[in-house]
């Protein structure tokens, strides 16, 4: 039987499944913003935003870092 899944690092593995969760998470506040809008509560709305400013993009660099580094590290194997 042939392996259809290539043997990739850990590091690569861990990468992807970080990935994966951090683009769930900000589909998930994107999502939530527009109920806000659509619902018209403000507070929220602000509050949506201000986790967007002060956490999501710090987070968005660290993520695409490590999918660099294991890229990487991945091409040198």
């Amino acid at each position: 039987m042939r392996n259809t899944h290539p043997d990739y690092s850990w590091l690569f593995r861990f990468a992807v499944r970080v990935l994966k969760y951090f683009l769930l998470t900000l589909f998930g506040i994107l999502v939530a913003i527009v109920l806000s809008r659509v619902l018209v509560i403000a507070p929220l709305l602000h509050l949506l935003v201000s986790i967007l400013d002060a956490a999501l993009f710090k987070t968005m660099g660290l993520v695409f870092c490590l999918m660099a580094i294991a890229v990487v590290v991945e091409s040198i194997r």
